[in-house]
């Protein structure tokens, strides 16, 4: 059986390289000759958040207890997975390095060909070292995790549940979105200083990747301030790819973002992009080439490009800066303006998610380390929509094993194809 299923991917991907590199030859790449060389110089840094989540509605009790969520360890996850399985699935291609036994899974899950790291930060008020332990298990071992406490603020709580429609739906426990909760916390945390700390061990000819979840909108969780980091010179200088995924929250009843939300989305972005572009045009050892990704769901997306002075490009649109917007479109898959990805064929009973929490986090941070260590935006988008995809299908992060990597290179291959 293992075997039917190795020569399968073997087919599969064989396919699935010719398609991509085809793709590149459509697309223009971020400023490597080769993904397999990029990979061997890029560090991914992921900034996200960490929210306690209680399943089940305030008044009802699914038994389940606290898990940690909040859309950080979902993306730290995503970006992870992706790199394994575009290793796995070139590995295949070349029939070099998998085999049955122990080789397999040790060069797949534990020798990756660049460095991951999660950056979040946490209140110590409700923060406990169990957590810390049952964070380390949910991700996979070569992520490097780097909290940044506060003993001034808890680790926000909320309850979460799905509706009958499967929308999530939460709230907030005990001011967790107040000063004392996340609306203080996440106030420049992690710092421009925390994450150049946490890549001072990079050799400073290393691609850094950096992807940040940046809560948006006209009164933002934090006031914007964990946008802070894209504004320091020193730090941006170093970064090759940036990728900014925009917390806004659609109305419950019109599924639309506001108008004032929307613009101040817009504006937020356009400063994030003007920033990075001063910092990269400054950059003298290399030729400067950089690539900016904004990754919104449909709803942001709509609002954002509904406004007739759309132009998140002003400023910096110069040859060697490339833009990309990618649209989150939950299960009608993504798409771009160039391109449209389908979703995955999810492998549950009733081909519906176990639990669509966290998915469009690892789709996007997949997406952009993908994107930033120098593949198409067809392969990076195939890997990202697999990962979203293969997120659904469990109740909570997916096991790191070989499993369910060949898992996400399936569902890669499948939407290559369609």
């Amino acid at each position: 059986m293992r075997m039917l299923l190795f020569l399968s991917l073997l087919f599969l991907s064989l396919v699935y390289a010719r398609a991509a590199f085809l793709a590149t030859k459509s697309f223009v790449t971020v400023r490597h000759s080769s993904a397999s060389e990029s990979k061997l110089k890029a560090h991914s840094v992921v900034v996200g958040k960490i929210i306690l989540d209680k399943y089940g509605p305030p008044n009802g009790d699914d038994g389940s207890g606290v898990t940690i969520g909040g859309g950080g360890p979902q993306a730290a996850w995503g970006a992870a997975a992706s790199l394994a399985v575009r290793d796995y699935l070139s590995n295949v291609a070349e029939k070099s390095k998998i085999n049955d036994g122990g080789n397999a899974k040790d060069f797949i899950l534990s020798n990756p060909k660049h460095q991951v790291t999660f950056l979040a930060p946490v209140g110590t008020k409700n923060w406990t070292p169990s957590m810390t332990e049952q964070l380390s298990q949910l991700l996979p071992p070569m992520i490097n995790v780097v909290l940044v406490p506060s003993a001034d603020h808890i680790t926000p709580t909320i309850n979460i549940w799905h509706d009958e429609n499967e929308n999530v739906r939460w709230l907030p426990v005990d001011g967790s979105f107040e000063n004392i909760g996340a609306d203080g916390l996440w106030q420049n945390r992690p710092s421009s200083k925390d994450i150049l700390s946490a890549i001072q061990d990079s050799n400073g000819n290393d691609d850094i990747i950096l992807h940040a979840i940046v809560e948006s909108g006209s009164k933002p969780t934090g006031q914007g301030l964990d946008a802070l980091p894209f504004f320091d010179d020193k730090l941006m200088s170093r970064v090759s790819a940036a990728g900014v995924e925009p917390i806004v929250f659609a109305d419950d009843v019109s599924g639309k973002v506001s108008c004032e939300d929307s613009l101040a989305v817009t504006t937020a972005i356009r400063k994030i992009r003007q920033a990075f572009c001063r910092a990269r045009a400054c950059v003298k050892e290399t030729n400067g080439n950089s690539l900016f990704v904004v990754s919104p769901d449909r709803p942001c997306y709509e609002g954002m490009t509904s406004k007739t002075n759309f132009a998140i490009d002003e400023g910096g649109n110069e040859e060697n800066n490339e833009f990309e917007m990618i649209i989150r479109d939950g299960g009608n898959g993504s798409f771009t303006n160039e391109m449209k990805m389908p979703a995955a064929t999810l492998r549950t009973v009733d081909k519906t998610p176990v639990n669509p929490t966290g998915a469009g986090n690892a789709f996007s941070a997949a997406y952009v380390v993908c994107r930033g260590s120098g593949s198409s935006p067809k392969e990076a988008a195939s890997i990202a929509t697999a990962v979203g995809a293969v997120v659904c299908e469990y109740e909570h992060l997916p096991p790191w094993s070989l499993e369910v990597v060949e898992r996400i290179a399936e569902a890669a291959c499948e939407v290559q194809l369609l």
